[in-house]
C-alpha cells in the first residue's frame, strides 16, 4: 500500500550548543488510510514529531517526505500545507463571532470557489461529523465536544490528504472525547482518511488501530491495537505493579488480596502480551 509519511533519521533539536534534542533519529511510515496514536510522557517529542509531519517546523536533520513531497525541498509549505494536511489541535480555536458554518469556510476563502461552493462544501463537511443541525450556532451556543467537531470539519475542508491531532481530547470528558474519536473512527472507514492522534492518553490511543509510542525523542513501541483488552493487559505488564506481579513478587500493598493462588497464572497471561 502506498505510504503518505516517510521519516528517515529525523531529529530536532531546540535551542544552540546542548539544547534539548526533542527527536532523536525517528523513522517512522505511515501507509495511506491508517488510523494511528502516537503517545507518550510530556516531553517524549510526540507533539514536535506532529509539527514536522504538518510542515509547521524544519527538522534539524534527517527528511520528511508527506503525500509524495520531500518536505525541506518545498518552498511554500503554506501551500502545501493547506493543499495536503489539516489540523485538529487541544484548543479548537473557532472564531465566535462566526457560525459553526463560517468557521469551516475559513481555510477555503483563499481557494478560487464561489461564496455558494464555499457554502455547500461547509455544510457538506458538517453533515460528516454529525452537526448539520447545529449549522447556524455560534462556538458559544455549542457544547466542547460539539466545538471540537466544528474545528474537525473546519480541518476537512479542503479535502487534506493527512489529518494531524494533537491532543483532540484533551479537554473534554469521556463522552465528548469518545464522539470525537467515533468521528476520526468514521472518516477513516468510510472515506479512507489517513488520521495521525498525538495523545497522552492510553484509553484513547487504544481505539486507533496502530501505536507508536515515543520516549526520550525514540520510538519505543510501534505496535498494532490487537483489542483493547490486549492493550488494557500490556498497559498493565509495563506498570511498576505489572512488573512487579510478573517477577513473582506480591507487593506488600496488595498483600491479603488472595493475589498469591493467582500468581501463576497472572504471569503466564502477561508473559503472552
Amino acid at each position: 500500500m502506498e505510504l503518505i509519511v516517510e521519516t528517515q533519521e529525523l531529529v530536532k533539536v531546540y535551542g544552540d550548543g546542548a539544547g534539548v534534542r526533542a527527536l532523536d533519529g525517528v523513522n517512522l511510515t505511515v501507509r495511506k488510510g491508517e488510523f494511528l496514536a502516537v503517545m507518550g510522557p510530556s516531553g517524549s517529542g510526540k507533539s514536535t514529531l506532529l509539527n514536522l509531519l504538518g510542515a509547521l517546523d524544519r527538522p534539524t536533520s534527517g527528511q520528511v517526505h508527506v503525500a509524495g513531497e520531500r518536505l525541506t525541498r518545498l518552498r511554500d509549505l503554506d501551500r502545501f500545507r493547506g493543499r495536503t494536511v489539516g489540523f485538529v489541535f487541544q484548543m479548537h480555536n473557532l472564531i465566535p463571532t462566526l457560525t459553526a458554518t463560517e468557521n469551516v469556510e475559513v481555510p477555503m476563502r483563499a481557494s478560487s470557489l464561489s461564496w455558494r461552493a464555499r457554502r455547500e462544501q461547509a455544510e457538506a463537511r458538517l453533515a460528516l461529523v454529525g452537526l448539520s443541525q447545529r449549522a447556524d450556532h455560534l462556538p458559544a451556543q455549542l457544547s466542547g465536544g460539539e466545538r471540537q467537531r466544528v474545528a474537525i470539519a473546519r480541518a476537512l475542508a479542503n479535502d487534506p490528504h493527512l489529518l494531524l491531532a494533537d491532543e483532540p481530547t484533551g479537554n473534554l470528558d469521556s463522552v465528548s472525547g469518545a464522539q470525537v474519536m467515533a468521528v476520526f473512527r468514521q472518516l477513516n472507514q468510510e472515506r479512507g482518511m489517513t488520521v495521525l492522534v498525538v495523545t497522552h492518553d492510553p484509553a484513547v490511543a487504544r481505539t486507533t488501530d496502530r501505536i507508536v509510542a515515543l520516549q526520550d525523542g525514540r520510538i519505543v513501541r510501534d505496535e498494532p491495537v490487537e483489542s483493547p483488552y490486549l492493550e488494557d493487559l500490556r498497559e498493565f505488564k509495563r506498570s511498576s505493579l505489572g512488573q512487579t506481579l510478573w517477577a513473582g513478587v506480591i507487593p506488600e500493598s496488595v498483600r491479603g488480596l488472595g493475589l498469591e493462588s493467582l500468581l501463576p497464572e497472572l504471569q503466564q497471561v502477561l508473559a503472552r502480551v
